[in-house]
């Protein structure tokens, strides 16, 4: 469960890590067990900005086994726990907390390009994995590892991830519905050195048409120094 919840955490804020693996003959579930990240408690402002120039504020807070995201106008606080056999995300407005599940996981946050089930990276639980081949992502020598979800009724089948081989960084992720179609792609684009560690400085969110496999549109989230 502690190498789900790093994983989680360095999506969100890190972009890669101090500590350094070497990864040889391993499995893709090796390979994914072996993501870490050091406990980290932050405070960091960011946004999300939508292709039409749309900004969004938000303040992260992370922290023990939790992410907490705060927007506001109107305000909205999501909470990422993370547990021994998974992960909760809560959405709080006013006074009521209340756990985000089923169809409410697709909706969009805050109009953007982003959906509550992206931020619960709950791919990062699935245990069907292999290993597809390596490929260099900006100059990184990376595994290039699918995962496939069994329960074909949620909208990702399937998701091929890019882990960073000298530093288990997990640097892009694309999403792909039951017809081995793109549905969705995020890219750390760049980062930025805060206090002696790497933190995310832009990742960009990409919405594809199955169809045609036109980009239909992006949304940057972006992490302020």
């Amino acid at each position: 469960m502690k190498q789900v919840k790093n994983a989680a955490l360095f999506f969100v804020v890190t972009l890669v890590f101090l500590q350094r693996f070497a990864f040889a003959d391993e499995s893709a579930a090796q390979i994914l067990n072996s993501i870490r990240l050091a406990e980290i408690s932050q405070e960091l402002d960011g946004r999300l900005r939508k292709e039409d120039g749309t900004i969004i504020p938000f303040h992260l807070k992370a922290g023990g086994d939790e992410l907490v995201f705060t927007f506001s106008n109107p305000t909205e606080v999501l909470r990422l726990r993370f547990e021994d056999n998974g992960s909760t995300l809560t959405r709080q407005t006013g006074d009521h907390e209340r756990v985000i599940t089923g169809g409410k996981l697709n909706d969009s946050v805050r109009g953007t390009d982003i959906t509550y089930l992206d931020l619960s990276l709950r791919f990062l639980h699935w245990k069907d994995s292999r290993i597809e081949g390596e490929q260099n992502l900006r100059t990184f020598p990376s595994w290039m590892i699918l995962l496939q979800q069994p329960d074909r009724n949620t909208p990702y089948a399937s998701v091929r991830v890019w882990v960073a081989k000298q530093s288990g960084a997990l640097l892009r992720a694309e999403a792909f519905d039951a017809q081995s179609r793109l549905l969705k792609k995020f890219e750390v684009i760049s980062g930025q050195r805060i206090e002696g560690k790497w933190f995310l400085k832009q990742m960009r969110i990409e919405r594809y048409d199955p169809d045609t496999g036109k980009l239909i549109s992006r949304t940057y989230l972006e992490i302020n120094a």
